[in-house]
């Protein structure tokens, strides 16, 4: 007689995959997402210092972003996202002060990028965002003081959106791949059983 561990094992898994689904669907149904286009602005809304408008920036544009960096500031975090991301979008992203002071520039063909600039001198810090692609495009530039300390403040609070989203998604992957690795194991264990059970098994 064939037994039905095998069975029982890969319906387990089935189960944590299912869970997994359902937490996955439940937080993305409590938070509200634009439904057209995924903004990372918005899910880490409370790590940020200051989140720029929407800004169209048509192809060989360039548009500035400043960002006061003169108090008590040591790193900076800084991301830009193209919000309507294309594969062959692409900008250039040139740092410089009031004064004309560059302090780096940065390449990006993809969606979204993030960077840390150490302060070394308060300033007001210009983010020059040029479009080197060949069609418009929306972006978005993010900024975060110090993002040690906030990310920390946004991971202890209850009600901020990293801990309502990242969190649970966190642990609905952990669940998924658990699930998986429970129905693979019990498929091999249904396969053995049957070999097992087979009159010329050896």
């Amino acid at each position: 007689m064939l037994k039905k561990r095998g069975l029982y094992i890969v319906a387990g898994g089935a189960v944590m995959a299912a869970i997994s689904f359902a937490v996955v669907s439940l937080v993305l149904n409590d938070v509200s997402f634009d439904q057209n286009r995924f903004s990372i602005a918005q899910l880490l809304q409370e790590m940020l210092d200051e989140i720029s408008e929407e800004t169209v920036i048509g192809p060989g544009q360039t548009v500035s972003f400043p960002f006061d960096a003169t108090t008590g500031t040591e790193i900076l975090l800084w991301g830009i996202q193209i919000l309507d991301y294309e594969s062959d979008d692409a900008v250039s992203v040139t740092i410089t002060n009031i004064y004309g002071d560059e302090f780096g520039k940065f390449n990006m063909d993809q969606p979204a990028s993030f960077q840390t600039i150490p302060i070394e001198k308060s300033d007001i810090y210009n983010f020059n965002v040029q479009n080197t692609g060949q069609r418009e495009i929306t972006v978005v530039m993010m900024f975060s003081k110090n993002p040690d300390e906030s990310s920390g403040a946004a991971f202890s609070d209850p009600d901020s959106t990293v801990s309502k989203v990242l969190v649970p998604l966190a642990v609905s992957g952990i669940l998924l791949i658990l699930g998986i690795i429970v129905i693979i194991a019990g498929a091999i264990v249904l396969v053995y059983d049957y070999k097992k059970s087979r009159p010329d098994f050896a």
